[in-house]
């Protein structure tokens, strides 16, 4: 066969290369497994056979070093966009401690190491130390596998993370400019200057250019989506210009979009699945390819140095893990993921070395012993995140993750085009994940507007609607003529078992009780379901604050968990927090105690209070994005006139707020 004559080693043509990296996407990691060896373990080794030291099929070229540096900066914008906020500002200095203590101890004993047992020169004993105390997350996919992305301890770890890399790379740049400079005060000057001119972009400017351009093309997800990657690079290359590595402004690039791409979202959804999927891959990939195993046949005393370094590496890591059991007081399984994550180095490594051999500060033989650390180092972090991912996921008691008490079945009353796509998002967003059952659109026509035409624009409508929504819930619409509106929606949530009843109000100007005053105390005296009303002036994704004020005794109600539940469901996706406030202890301690034993309390804070007056509230309160009110029926033994009274001020006073008012489930 002379056309397999014409192939050149290593391999030159691109189609052959991408279709030789697809073949071992798709084949690698299932072989692997199979063997019981992580993916992630399994694309690194793929890449070690088949690069320059192995079977010599690919080269680290540069179209496959740009596919790996895409994976790398993707890898990081994952873990910013997916790290939970609350969870990471309540736990900072707990973030703060692992960070400290995982670039101390391995830069200490690294140090210690290469200066005396290495017998390198001070210089270079420094930027080694400084390349064993950072970490990459590479085994941060295997988390998104097992689903425990969220869990407290992750987010710890990813905040020290991005602490032990910051100090790793101000290290290495203070080094690099005293070999050059000698010890200068404007060295720090300029370093401090480079990273607030970089906070400045990341922190203030791309937030609002994002939350801008997706707002003006909320639907059409291939150009939101190129936007993000965008965004991604932008936020990098600037790190770059300010000669900051682009890991970190990838980091941050997920930080300052992760409220604007929810969880729930399509976006969201391509995002992951194309990153984890391809991306990321490629750069693991690309790691295993520029392995050199043959070097060590011919300079014995090279593998010595290695086996020096790596397990100075991993002993680093793990005594920094172990310090951080004895102060954090962390589970054995999260000492282990504390350790698992942190183990694992790759780009800031390299960086690191990269620089010190070109500056001449290293040789050779240590950028090739930085690769292999990096591949062992790599593997050790893929088993142990594994291995300790699994019995934090057995032993969980993370209830949120769980399917709630109750069966979840959200009825959303729809008409008004201007609000549906609010309404149909609200109940995607309190809807369980844990529950496969669709949101239930419903269009009621009076009888003496049964009109065929004006019923089939109404469905296009709705249908047109949740075409641009583009989300992950089912969504099954239904249609009813009934003699009037409220029976309507009764009878179909009684025909459906619904347990909550969504419903719009949008309009500015019209007062709640002339809008709803008629159909709302209809649907309530007909009903024992919850029912939720909600007002929109702004779109739900930008809420950053809300109030929740509960009348006294809502706890005694029959549906008191159902809307903790949902409100808890609410704050996770929207990453923001409830203020619960109630004139009565009694409520809020029930709350309290509830969220406590569920372990949600982090997305919420307390204070009692005498709602009765609207003069009493701050002006804190009138920048609040959203208030919220738990209600009750009359003649429910939580219902007080005073905090009806209290809520119609407020929301006439606070006009341009986005408002929901809940009535709980009463007993039947």
């Amino acid at each position: 066969m002379p056309f397999l004559l014409n192939i050149q080693i290593p391999l030159k043509e691109p189609v052959i290369i991408i279709t030789l990296v697809l073949l071992l996407l798709l084949i690698g990691p299932a072989f692997f497994e199979r063997l019981r060896i992580p993916s992630i373990v399994g694309l690194l080794v793929s890449g070690a056979i088949i690069g320059p030291n192995g079977f010599n099929l690919l080269s680290p070229n540069l179209e496959f070093s740009l596919l790996g540096t895409m994976g790398l900066l993707y890898l990081m914008f994952l873990a910013g966009l997916e790290i939970d906020l609350i969870d990471f500002i309540e736990n900072k200095l707990k973030s703060l401690f692992v960070g400290l203590a995982s670039f101390f101890i391995p830069f200490i004993t690294g140090l210690l190491i290469c200066r005396f047992v290495l017998d390198y020169e001070l210089l270079a004993s420094w930027l080694i130390a400084a390349m064993l105390s950072s970490h990459t997350l590479v085994s941060y996919p295997i988390l998104g596998r097992l689903g425990i992305v969220n869990k407290s301890i992750v987010t710890i770890v990813i905040g020290a993370t991005i602490i032990a890399d910051i100090l790793a790379l101000v290290t290495m740049e203070f080094i690099t400019n005293y070999s050059k400079q000698g010890f200068d005060i404007d060295v720090l000057l300029i370093l401090l200057l480079q990273f607030s001119i970089f906070l400045l972009v990341v922190l203030l400017i791309l937030p609002r250019l994002s939350s801008f351009f997706l707002q003006r093309y909320e639907g059409e997800l291939a150009v939101q989506y190129i936007f993000v990657l965008l965004i991604l690079f932008v936020a990098s290359s600037t790190a770059h210009f300010l000669e900051i590595e682009p890991i970190l402004g990838a980091f941050f690039c997920g930080l300052t979009m992760n409220r604007q791409i929810l969880r729930t979202s399509p976006l969201y959804k391509r995002i992951e699945f194309i990153g984890n999927t391809l991306f990321i891959p490629f750069f693991l990939i690309s790691i295993g390819i520029l392995a050199n195993f043959k070097i060590y046949i011919h300079q014995p005393r090279l593998l010595f140095i290695l086996i020096i370094l790596t397990l100075t590496a991993i002993a680093g890591k793990y005594l920094a893990a172990l310090l951080s059991r004895l102060v954090l007081r962390t589970s054995t399984a999260e000492t282990n993921l504390i350790f698992g994550l942190s183990v694992g180095r790759a780009a800031s490594a390299i960086a690191i070395i990269l620089i010190g051999f070109n500056m001449r500060l290293v040789s050779e033989d240590v950028l090739n012993n930085t690769v292999i650390l990096i591949l062992f180092t790599s593997i050790t972090s893929s088993y142990i995140t594994q291995r300790s991912g699994r019995k934090i996921l057995i032993k969980s008691n993370d209830t949120i993750s769980k399917p709630l008490i109750h069966k979840q079945k959200l009825l959303v009353p729809v008409a008004n085009p201007s609000n549906m796509a609010q309404l149909l998002e609200f109940a995607s967003l309190i809807r369980d994940t844990g529950d496969d059952t669709p949101v239930y659109p419903l269009l009621v026509f009076p009888e003496r507007e049964n009109d065929q035409k004006k019923i089939r624009e109404k469905q296009q409508e709705v249908k047109k609607v949740i075409d641009i929504l583009d989300s992950e819930v089912e969504f099954h619409t239904g249609t009813r003529i009934d003699n009037n509106i409220t029976n309507g929606i009764v009878r179909a949530a009684d025909e459906m078992t619904a347990t909550s009843i969504i419903m719009g109000w949008h309009t500015r100007t019209t007062p709640f009780s002339i809008l709803f005053g008629d159909v709302l105390n209809n649907l309530l005296e007909k009903t024992h379901r919850m029912v939720i009303v909600l007002k929109t002036p702004s779109t739900i994704r930008d809420v950053r604050k809300v109030l929740l004020f509960v009348t006294a005794d809502a706890h005694l109600e029959k549906g008191f968990s159902q809307w903790l539940d949902a409100t808890a469901l609410l704050a996770k996706r929207l990453q923001i927090k409830f203020r619960i406030s109630s004139s009565s202890i009694s409520t809020i301690q029930a709350a309290q105690s509830y969220l406590d034993e569920k372990k949600l309390t982090k997305y919420f804070d307390y204070k009692e209070m005498a709602v009765q007056k609207p003069k009493g509230l701050s002006l804190k309160t009138q920048s609040a994005d959203m208030m919220a009110f738990v209600h009750a029926r009359r003649g429910s033994v939580s219902y007080s006139r005073h905090f009806e009274h209290f809520m119609n001020n407020c929301m006439g006073r606070f006009k341009g707020n986005n408002i929901i008012i809940i009535y709980p489930e009463q007993a039947s």
